[in-house]
């Protein structure tokens, strides 16, 4: 009812996010929380440290999503500024040891430039290839397509 009558007030929104972690919702409380973080930072909220414990919780409740789901599993690999291709490769042939249930389809986002989970301990200006295994190859497909088209570019 709050975020009816008051949508862009960020605290609803974070509240939002606690209910559903507390059922156990995590990609829900996810974007709940990172409604929150940009109504925050459109409101012209100025607490650098709000918006990064803000942050900090979304990206918590992300991981947290991925460790519950069952159809996909992930995978961080460092690099580099050195031949993609090869550490693709290698990333893909890492996962599929680490990961062996989820090799129906392993997909490495040849971009490489990927935020790491709460928990994790990173270098700064660090990059991250993210690869992701899936149970069923058409999801996997379906991922992977959708992630390396190319989207059209507006001029101006």
């Amino acid at each position: 009812r709050s975020i009816i009558q008051n949508p862009s007030y960020f605290r609803h929104h974070l509240r939002q996010a606690a209910c559903f972690r507390c059922l156990q919702r995590y990609s829900e409380a996810a974007r709940s929380a990172m409604i929150a973080d940009c109504l925050y930072i459109l409101a012209g909220g100025t607490g650098l440290e709000t918006s990064a414990l803000i942050q900090l919780y979304w990206q918590a409740l992300i991981q947290e999503s991925l460790s519950e789901e069952v159809s996909f599993s992930v995978l961080y690999t460092p690099f580099e500024k050195e031949d993609k291709a090869d550490k693709i490769k290698e990333a893909n042939k890492t996962f599929a040891e680490k990961h062996p249930d989820y090799v129906q389809h392993i997909f490495t986002d040849p971009h490489g430039i990927h935020l790491l989970p709460e928990r994790a301990e990173s270098l700064p200006d660090q990059q991250y290839l993210l690869t992701l295994g899936f149970r069923n190859k058409e999801i996997g497909e379906t991922v992977e397509k959708s992630v390396i088209r190319k989207l059209p570019i507006c001029p101006g």
